[in-house]
């Protein structure tokens, strides 16, 4: 699979990040979860994109991504995969209350660790924002993590341009690291943001172009809308059809009719990210073997 610079790290990930949210669920129990992990760094992938809260919807063990991929790190080198998480999340009993404090931030990164039997990641990531908080504690407890050597670049998921260039300003000043990366809601399919839970963020013109002006790269999260287009050629019912439907994504999927399968609608879904403007990483979870393939030979080099 290619590989992809991230602006302002020596870090290249590959084309497609795996999505580890439903790893150890039912969905994806974790032999199955480890066969993924496995097959996905056959077809060349490294990038692993987690969070410490995942799977906490379920009934059982807490933080049971994580876990997945530690107790596969047992037995696998480190340094086969970016290791990518996020942390300070509401707890799911609670969304409302924030938990973007240093202390929690500090919580979750030990935590992490130790469910993911690792002393570093590669990216860690801030689940959320608090706009409320000034952005200058929060970067000072995060910058002690990189010169400790836990952390190896600092990033965020669903903050604003806005909140994203306030923070990096604040690094530059004091001589700090940035957050190199910004984890968000992008796919081919145009976003109705009315329809959005509140505390998501989507990509549009005000991040694309602090993204270009700034060199930062871009995880996106929900990179298929939930199947829209191949859904759409299949005849299928849509998922989250509030979310997506709109004339733009109409001509979209009858241009798409033309493709021969609708694993094609896929791969095309997939292979839009390399001709954005800004690296963009599509992350992806699997359901099966034949899905997988399918969507990493979207960039097979």
């Amino acid at each position: 699979m290619k590989k992809v610079r991230l602006n302002g790290t020596d870090l290249s990930v590959s084309s497609i990040g795996m999505g580890c949210a439903n790893l150890g669920t039912p969905k994806v129990p974790e032999g199955q979860a480890h066969e993924q992990i496995d097959m996905f760094l056959e077809l060349g992938g490294n990038l692993l994109d987690t969070a410490h809260v995942y799977s906490d919807w379920i009934p059982g063990e807490k933080n049971r991504s994580e876990h997945v991929i530690g107790r596969w790190l047992d037995s696998h080198p480190r340094e086969k995969i970016i290791l990518c998480t996020k942390g300070a999340h509401p707890d799911l009993e609670h969304p409302s209350v924030s938990r973007v404090t240093p202390d929690d931030i500090r919580r979750d990164l030990s935590e992490s660790l130790d469910c993911l039997h690792t002393d570093h990641v590669d990216i860690y990531m801030l689940h959320r924002d608090n706009p409320s908080m000034k952005v200058g504690p929060i970067m000072d407890c995060l910058a002690g993590f990189v010169e400790d050597g836990r952390v190896r670049y600092l990033a965020c998921s669903n903050w604003t341009a806005e909140r994203h260039a306030e923070a990096n300003a604040y690094a530059a000043a004091h001589d700090l690291p940035r957050f190199s990366v910004n984890e968000l809601m992008w796919s081919m399919a145009e976003i109705n943001r009315t329809a959005l839970p509140r505390d998501y963020v989507a990509m549009d013109t005000d991040m694309m172009d602090f993204g270009r002006r700034e060199g930062i790269s871009f995880f996106c999260f929900s990179s298929l809308a939930k199947g829209y287009f191949t859904r759409r050629y299949l005849g299928l019912p849509i998922h989250d059809a509030a979310v997506y439907s709109g004339k733009a994504n109409d001509r979209m999927s009858e241009k798409l009719k033309g493709l021969p399968s609708a694993a094609d609608v896929t791969r095309e879904s997939l292979r839009w990210f390399a001709s954005r403007e800004v690296p963009a990483i599509p992350l992806v979870s699997f359901s099966n073997a034949d899905q997988q393939m399918e969507c990493c030979s979207a960039f097979a080099e």
